[in-house]
């Protein structure tokens, strides 16, 4: 699961007790932050999260900040914390704690733009970089063709991204696209990672659904009735 700060009013504290619950279930659970703010990626992983999710990521520069953000030295100038849910909250040594931690965390940039579709190759190079993920409404909002994602242009996009990410070992991801059909055709070009959908959203259907079910419930015994 991935809890998101970029577009809700949650609070960094929810977001560590959220991703301490899912840690609990066996789940890993990544927070999608609001900005590229070093700072802020660095309390996301220090308190729990197994991973951040960075919108807006259009080139190797910004992808390069974003892992010298979220990985500790050799790799990026994380500062050292304390145990947390990710590591067990064990007391252990600096050296061992850091690599269980740098073991356990992903890193994922967003690519929402052109720009940053041209530079998907020098972004999935950057070493450090676990994940890319595609962000459609915002891609097709650019290219014009917005919520199109049966659009060629868009499909030719995500397939430039997916090769780069085949390239250079990095993992596809895609938000946003209900299409099983869709989904399957971007797995045969590595898709890896897929965002089902939002508590919200999954709420609202379930509770439409219902509604509907019980809808037609009471329009049967109205024809009953009337029979």
């Amino acid at each position: 699961v991935y809890v998101d700060l970029e577009h809700t009013s949650t609070s960094l504290e929810t977001a560590a007790m959220l991703c301490a619950s899912a840690a609990g279930a066996g789940i890993s659970g990544l927070v999608r932050v609001p900005s590229h703010d070093p700072s802020l990626i660095a309390r996301v992983l220090d308190n729990g999260a197994a991973g951040v999710i960075v919108p807006h990521v259009n080139s190797a520069h910004a992808a390069a900040a974003v892992v010298d953000a979220s990985r500790f030295p050799p790799h990026g100038r994380r500062s050292i914390s304390g145990p947390n849910a990710v590591s067990g909250y064990r007391p252990r040594p600096p050296a061992e704690l850091t690599e269980i931690l740098e073991r356990r965390t992903v890193v994922a940039v967003m690519v929402e733009t052109m720009e940053a579709v041209e530079a998907s190759d020098a972004i999935a190079a950057v070493d450090g970089v676990d994940m890319i993920l595609v962000g459609p409404n915002d891609l097709t909002a650019e290219m014009g063709i917005h919520g199109q994602f049966e659009n060629e242009h868009f499909h030719r996009a995500v397939e430039s991204v997916a090769a780069a990410c085949r390239t250079h070992g990095v993992a596809l991801g895609v938000a946003g696209i209900k299409s099983v059909d869709l989904l399957k055709r971007f797995a045969d070009w590595g898709l890896r990672f897929i965002s089902a959908g939002t508590d919200v959203g999954m709420m609202t259907e379930a509770a439409t659904a219902r509604a509907q079910a019980l809808r037609e419930l009471d329009n049967r015994d109205r024809s009953s009735t009337d029979s």
